[in-house]
């Protein structure tokens, strides 16, 4: 079940940190026409990276027979995975938004996209490391670890939103952490040993966003979507109305933010009760709700940030009801929380509440990816 509900970690385009200034990008990058033979040419596919719940698309390991470079391959068969012509321009579209991305400071790329007779072959970098869903399932993070997952999702976001560009679906299993291996249990007890005699430590955890199948080109005088996509739990108040925008992305980190530091969703899980094929922007579910979010209270007195101030503020900032009570990406990274010495924040692991997962599990198996069956 876990790996079903990790399905659109798809590899698909990953964006660490760093501090580079984004360019909007005029010219999308074009999807290349080839034959199977020419695949079988230049590379060699091996087994499923996972189980892939969406029929038609597989997820592959893969080699580079030019140079040995290893990496991975999304698949998707042209007569299965698509519901109609419609859909399948629409997804080319978002594909070539998603080759265009901005070449930042340790971009994961997606190396190209070929186009055979018989199916699409999206060739990407390895990604390394394990989900945040991952991560908090096997408790390795504690604030200081948390704190640093959502400074460098943040400073990619930034650089996304510079670029005129949107996620659409940001979530514990779309936020990939690589702890060294260097950060042994040894490793954790010295950082622990430094913490208690006054020193400051820093994270070793390097942040990758993956699983850019929603990104979207993105300015003010941009349309209402006409379906609300993500993942219940994770998507914006507003976004159930079709109003999508980078402040969307930032309540997003907020709700991981809240549940990387808590252990559990912002909101109750009764208020997402719409049905498969309710997702229809103006649906009475959509608006159902929204209202509901509107009137919900959530605890930002639930430890640890009944212990640290800084945490708490910035948590309700970014999960403010209105867009523009949210910071941007720009302004997040300059609060307080990040300013906070190690030493000061509270050091218990977090404690992740395993029932918190059928809130996401039931997001993904609903209709909010259009590339589901």
């Amino acid at each position: 079940m876990m790996k079903a509900a990790r399905e659109r970690l798809g590899l698909s385009l990953a964006v660490t940190t760093g501090g580079d200034t984004a360019q909007k990008v005029q010219h999308k990058q074009k999807i290349q026409a080839t034959s199977e033979a020419d695949v079988a040419r230049r590379y060699k596919l091996g087994g499923m990276v996972m189980e892939s719940t969406n029929r038609g698309m597989d997820v592959l390991w893969g080699t580079r027979l030019s140079d040995g470079q290893q990496c991975v391959v999304k698949t998707r068969q042209k007569g299965v995975s698509f519901k109609s012509p419609a859909e399948e321009r629409n997804w080319r579209g978002t594909t070539e938004v998603q080759m265009s991305m901005p070449k930042i400071n340790k971009l994961c790329e997606i190396y190209e996209v070929l186009e055979t007779p018989e199916r699409y072959l999206i060739v990407m970098e390895k990604v390394e490391g394990k989900d945040l869903f991952e991560q908090m399932e096997d408790g390795q993070l504690n604030h200081i670890d948390a704190r640093e997952v959502v400074r460098q999702t943040l400073d990619a976001l930034k650089v996304m939103h510079a670029s005129g560009r949107i996620h659409k679906d940001l979530k514990a299993e779309n936020v990939m952490v690589d702890l060294p291996a260097a950060e042994s249990p040894k490793g954790r007890a010295n950082r622990k040993e430094r913490l208690m005699d006054g020193g400051d430590a820093q994270s070793p955890a390097s942040v990758k966003l993956i699983d850019f199948d929603t990104v979207e080109d993105w300015e003010p005088t941009s349309p209402k979507a006409k379906d609300v996509l993500g993942t219940d739990g994770y998507i914006a108040p507003e976004a159930y109305l079709g109003d999508y925008s980078p402040a969307s992305d930032i309540y997003s980190i907020g709700v991981v933010m809240y549940k990387l530091l808590t252990g559990r969703f912002p909101s109750r899980e009764d208020i997402f009760d719409d049905k498969p094929g309710e997702n229809w922007v103006g649906s009475p579910a959509m608006k159902r709700i929204h209202e509901r979010l509107k009137t919900e209270k959530i605890n930002f007195t639930r430890p640890p940030l009944d212990r640290c101030p800084e945490a708490a503020e910035l948590c309700a900032k970014m999960l403010a009801f209105e867009p523009g009570d949210r910071p941007s990406a720009e302004e997040a990274l300059k609060h307080a929380w990040f300013l906070v010495k190690s030493n000061a924040l509270p050091q218990r692991p977090v404690t992740f509440d395993i029932t918190t997962c059928n809130l996401a599990n039931r997001g993904n198996e609903q209709m909010r990816d259009m590339n589901k069956k």
